[in-house]
C-alpha cells in the first residue's frame, strides 16, 4: 500500500467511524441520504447521474428499480440517486449507514410499491464478479406485474484508476479499492421505463437486462473505444416484450 492509498484509506475510516459518531439528524429517510452522501465523499467518489428523455411515470405505485449489480457499495450511490427508496435484500447498515430495506420477496415488494415506495432490486442471478452482466430472474418483477407498477431499469458503472472494480459481495472490499482509486466516479443512468401492463415477470426481467447491458456497453465503448456489436434482443431471444429465453450468450460491462 503506498503512502497516498494509506493516508486515503484513514480518511475513509474516519468518515465511515465519524457516520456513526455523529449521524446524521432528521427522518430516517434524511439520515439514509446524507450518510451515504457523507460516505461516498468521503472516499472520493462522485455520483454522476444520467436521466432519461422522458421522466418516469406516476402510476400510484412506487417505480420498481431493477439494477445490475457492481460493487457492494451500489445501494448508497443509488440512495442518493432516488431518495426514499427501499432497498430489496441488502444489509439494514452499510459502510455504517442505515439503510431502508424490504426482504426479498415479491408479496413484500409488491406491499411497498403499493404505498407508493420506490423499492432497488438487483436482480442478477448466481455469483457475479464484477466483470459481466448475468441474467435478471423474473422473481421480484412478479411484484410489478401484481400492483402495475412501472419497472425503471437502472446501470450502474464505477470508473477510476484502479480498475475494474471488485466483484462479490464485501463491503471492505469495494471500500479498499476505492482508497486505492481516488477520484472515481459512480455512473447511475436511469433508463426509460418499461410498463408492466399485461407484461409476465420473465419479459420484463429480459427487458430490464437487456436495457441494462446496452447502457453498460455504450459506456465502455465511450470510454474504450468501438467494440464488436453485440447480437440485438430479437436475434438473442428478447424483444419488447421479451420472448423466450436462454438464447443469448454472456453480457460484458
Amino acid at each position: 500500500m503506498t503512502a497516498a492509498t494509506s493516508s486515503h484509506w484513514l480518511r475513509v475510516g474516519a468518515t465511515v467511524a465519524a457516520g456513526r459518531l455523529r449521524p446524521p439528524v432528521g427522518s430516517s429517510r434524511r439520515r439514509s441520504v446524507c450518510g451515504a452522501a457523507r460516505v461516498l465523499t468521503g472516499l472520493g467518489v462522485r455520483v454522476e447521474v444520467h436521466v432519461p428523455a422522458t421522466a418516469w411515470p406516476r402510476t400510484g405505485t412506487g417505480p420498481l428499480l431493477v439494477s445490475n449489480t457492481a460493487t457492494a457499495l451500489d445501494p448508497l450511490a443509488l440512495l442518493t440517486v432516488v431518495p426514499g427508496a427501499a432497498l430489496a435484500g441488502v444489509p439494514d447498515r452499510l459502510a455504517g449507514v442505515p439503510v431502508p430495506t424490504v426482504p426479498a420477496i415479491s408479496a413484500r415488494v409488491a406491499t411497498q410499491l403499493r404505498m407508493g415506495t420506490p423499492v432497488s432490486i438487483r436482480p442478477e442471478e448466481g455469483v457475479w464478479s464484477g466483470q459481466g452482466l448475468g441474467r435478471f430472474s423474473p422473481a421480484l418483477l412478479a411484484a410489478a406485474v401484481d400492483t402495475g407498477a412501472a419497472v425503471c431499469p437502472v446501470a450502474v458503472r464505477w470508473r477510476g484508476a484502479a480498475s475494474p472494480p471488485p466483484g462479490g459481495r464485501s463491503t471492505m472490499a469495494a471500500m479498499r479499492w476505492l482508497a486505492a482509486s481516488p477520484g472515481t466516479v459512480v455512473e447511475v443512468h436511469l433508463l426509460p421505463a418499461l410498463s408492466s401492463a399485461g407484461a409476465t415477470p420473465q419479459e420484463l426481467a429480459t427487458t430490464a437486462e437487456y436495457a441494462v447491458a446496452a447502457a453498460l456497453e455504450a459506456g465502455l465503448a465511450a470510454a474504450e473505444g468501438p467494440r464488436p456489436p453485440r447480437p440485438s434482443p430479437a436475434q438473442g431471444g428478447a424483444v419488447n416484450g421479451a420472448q423466450g429465453e436462454g438464447q443469448r450468450g454472456p453480457l460484458t460491462r
